[in-house]
């Protein structure tokens, strides 16, 4: 998990529970895209583009959460968290773990089925290497992406 602290807000960066939904959801569903988009569509500008854009989006909403107070409740020290916080911690890591493991099985799973059947498994570094990536922001981003969805901070209409 990544937390970067602030000099200034220990705290983290305060950010609505829509904000924080929306940051978590962009990153967790715009790298993947962006990344099958630069695999498999035509090698145009356009698509290249558009998969690096995509890229970009889901890394300027991971850094968006990065700061912030949900991110510090995901990954801070325990020492450093209150009781409640904690156990939304111990919550929202469990959660995080049974997703992960269930992506994992599932990509697995995959990996066995298409390299008997002739589809696409990874093979050169650039797959590899966006695979990594993509393991790394779902690792850092599921976390406080179950925080954002499951807070008790849900904004009133104004």
């Amino acid at each position: 998990m990544i937390y970067a602290r602030s000099n200034r807000n220990p705290r983290g960066l305060e950010l609505s529970a829509r904000v924080a939904r929306t940051a978590s959801t962009v990153a967790l569903i715009a790298y993947p895209v962006g990344a099958l988009t630069l695999r498999f569509a035509p090698d145009t500008l356009a698509s290249s583009a558009i998969g690096y854009g995509l890229i970009l989006l889901a890394l300027m909403m991971t850094a968006l959460l990065s700061g912030s107070s949900i991110q510090r409740i995901a990954s801070e020290q325990a020492s450093e968290l209150d009781e409640f916080e904690l156990a939304q911690r111990n919550r929202a890591l469990g959660f995080s773990y049974a997703c992960f493991s269930a992506l994992t099985l599932l990509a697995i799973l995959y990996a066995g089925i298409a390299s008997d059947t002739g589809g696409w498994v990874p093979s050169t570094y650039d797959e590899f290497n966006g695979l990594f990536w993509g393991v790394f922001l779902y690792a850092t981003v599921l976390p406080s992406a179950f925080l954002a969805w499951t807070s008790g901070r849900d904004e009133q209409a104004a």
